[in-house]
Protein backbone atom coordinates (compact mmCIF):
# COMPACT_ATOMS: atom_id res chain seq x y z
CA UNK A 1 0.00 0.00 0.00
CA UNK A 2 1.09 3.53 -0.90
CA UNK A 3 1.14 5.66 1.81
CA UNK A 4 -0.21 9.66 1.48
CA UNK A 5 2.31 11.97 0.69
CA UNK A 6 1.63 14.51 2.78
CA UNK A 7 1.96 12.04 5.87
CA UNK A 8 5.52 11.11 4.67
CA UNK A 9 6.62 13.86 4.11
CA UNK A 10 5.24 15.22 7.84
CA UNK A 11 6.76 12.22 9.20
CA UNK A 12 10.22 13.13 7.71
CA UNK A 13 10.04 16.32 9.24
CA UNK A 14 8.94 15.08 12.41
CA UNK A 15 11.78 12.43 12.60
CA UNK A 16 14.23 15.59 11.99
CA UNK A 17 12.74 17.72 14.74
CA UNK A 18 12.86 14.81 17.59
CA UNK A 19 16.48 14.08 16.60
CA UNK A 20 17.62 17.98 16.87
CA UNK A 21 15.36 17.67 20.10
CA UNK A 22 16.56 13.96 21.65
CA UNK A 23 19.37 13.76 24.21
CA UNK A 24 22.94 12.71 23.49
CA UNK A 25 22.50 9.58 25.14
CA UNK A 26 19.49 7.00 25.44
CA UNK A 27 17.21 5.62 22.88
CA UNK A 28 14.21 7.44 21.83
CA UNK A 29 10.34 4.97 22.92
CA UNK A 30 7.83 7.24 22.06
CA UNK A 31 7.11 10.21 20.53
CA UNK A 32 3.53 11.89 21.22
CA UNK A 33 1.90 14.45 19.00
CA UNK A 34 -1.01 16.72 18.73
CA UNK A 35 -2.80 17.19 15.79
CA UNK A 36 -5.74 19.60 14.75
CA UNK A 37 -8.55 18.39 12.62
CA UNK A 38 -7.69 20.29 9.82
CA UNK A 39 -4.69 18.87 8.90
CA UNK A 40 -6.25 15.98 7.57
CA UNK A 41 -4.12 13.24 8.66
CA UNK A 42 -5.08 10.11 8.92
CA UNK A 43 -3.10 8.45 12.17
CA UNK A 44 -2.36 5.18 10.86
CA UNK A 45 -0.62 6.02 7.76
CA UNK A 46 1.40 8.71 9.36
CA UNK A 47 2.48 6.04 11.72
CA UNK A 48 3.55 3.61 9.10
CA UNK A 49 4.81 6.53 7.42
CA UNK A 50 6.73 7.22 10.73
CA UNK A 51 8.33 3.44 10.91
CA UNK A 52 9.45 3.89 7.18
CA UNK A 53 11.16 7.14 7.66
CA UNK A 54 13.14 6.34 11.16
CA UNK A 55 14.27 2.94 9.68
CA UNK A 56 18.26 2.89 9.97
CA UNK A 57 17.85 5.98 11.95
CA UNK A 58 19.03 6.49 15.80
CA UNK A 59 14.67 6.81 16.24
CA UNK A 60 14.36 3.15 14.63
CA UNK A 61 12.03 1.19 17.09
CA UNK A 62 10.44 4.20 18.06
CA UNK A 63 6.60 4.82 18.61
CA UNK A 64 4.52 7.49 17.44
CA UNK A 65 1.45 8.46 19.26
CA UNK A 66 -1.11 10.63 17.37
CA UNK A 67 -3.65 12.34 19.56
CA UNK A 68 -6.47 14.34 17.01
CA UNK A 69 -7.93 17.05 18.33
CA UNK A 70 -11.95 17.57 17.31
CA UNK A 71 -12.77 20.32 15.17
CA UNK A 72 -13.73 23.84 16.15
CA UNK A 73 -16.67 25.42 15.09
CA UNK A 74 -18.12 28.68 15.22
CA UNK A 75 -21.80 29.59 14.43
CA UNK A 76 -21.78 32.77 11.90
CA UNK A 77 -25.77 33.48 13.04
CA UNK A 78 -25.34 33.26 16.98
CA UNK A 79 -22.04 33.36 18.04
CA UNK A 80 -21.79 29.81 19.51
CA UNK A 81 -18.18 28.23 19.93
CA UNK A 82 -17.86 24.47 19.98
CA UNK A 83 -15.88 21.52 19.19
CA UNK A 84 -17.12 18.48 17.51
CA UNK A 85 -15.55 14.70 15.89
CA UNK A 86 -16.86 15.73 12.93
CA UNK A 87 -16.76 19.13 10.45
CA UNK A 88 -20.53 18.96 9.22
CA UNK A 89 -22.74 19.34 11.94
CA UNK A 90 -25.76 22.10 12.55
CA UNK A 91 -25.61 24.80 15.27
CA UNK A 92 -28.30 24.74 18.13
CA UNK A 93 -29.77 27.73 16.25
CA UNK A 94 -30.61 26.28 13.18
CA UNK A 95 -27.06 27.01 11.20
CA UNK A 96 -25.99 24.40 8.83
CA UNK A 97 -22.83 26.21 8.06
CA UNK A 98 -20.63 26.82 11.09
CA UNK A 99 -17.52 27.71 10.43
CA UNK A 100 -14.02 25.76 11.42
CA UNK A 101 -12.28 28.64 13.63
CA UNK A 102 -8.94 26.07 14.49
CA UNK A 103 -7.42 22.78 14.05
CA UNK A 104 -4.83 22.83 12.06
CA UNK A 105 -2.04 22.54 15.34
CA UNK A 106 0.66 19.61 14.59
CA UNK A 107 2.70 19.99 17.74
CA UNK A 108 5.26 17.96 19.39
CA UNK A 109 4.20 17.22 22.75
CA UNK A 110 6.78 15.03 24.28
CA UNK A 111 9.92 12.52 23.47
CA UNK A 112 10.05 9.76 25.82
CA UNK A 113 13.65 8.39 26.28
CA UNK A 114 15.34 5.01 27.63
CA UNK A 115 17.85 6.03 29.24
CA UNK A 116 20.76 4.19 29.43
CA UNK A 117 22.85 2.43 32.21
CA UNK A 118 26.56 3.24 32.82
CA UNK A 119 28.29 0.39 32.84
CA UNK A 120 29.76 -0.62 36.65
CA UNK A 121 33.66 -0.12 36.42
Amino acid sequence: MIESVHEFSIAEALAVQVQSHAPAKGRIKLVEILVGALRGLEPESLTMCWQAVTIDTPLEGSSLQVELLPWSLECGNCGRKWTSPVPFVACACGNDSPVPTAGDELDLIAITVDEEEEPEP
